[in-house]
């Protein structure tokens, strides 16, 4: 059974977005996500989106959101999916192939899941 999304895949998206641009560019990544993700109340996502993104690349064996042969949107629709429900992961043949990246990505797709019920858990102001 799949689990309710706690991160809204607009929100998401974004997030996923922004990494890719200041990744490209070389910028703070961090900063860029606080940035975009404070005002929309899930601050304390940036982090957490960031090891999402790491380690989904060193799971993929390539950068994502960029020349996934299916496109770039087939890449971010895979990580809504996975924050959505990381238990998914488990069913690409590749995890096969690379466990120990697996098990990394998929604590990372877990905190984002945990992180995000909590940001959504604030009283608001905070």
């Amino acid at each position: 059974m799949a689990a309710a999304l706690t991160l809204p895949a607009p929100v998401v998206l974004r997030a996923v977005r922004c990494w890719r641009r200041a990744r490209d560019h070389r910028a703070p990544v961090q900063q860029r996500l606080h940035a975009l993700l404070a005002p929309l109340g899930y601050d304390m996502l940036a982090p957490v989106i960031d090891s999402v993104m790491t380690l989904g690349e060193a799971w993929a064996g390539r950068a994502l959101c960029r020349g996934c042969p299916f496109g770039p949107d087939a890449d971010e629709a895979l990580l809504c999916a996975l924050i959505a429900d990381p238990a998914r992961l488990a069913t690409f043949p590749c995890c096969r192939a690379r466990r120990a990246r697996r098990d990394l990505f998929a604590g990372a797709l877990a905190s984002a899941t945990v992180m995000a019920a909590m940001a959504r858990a604030r009283p608001a102001g905070r």
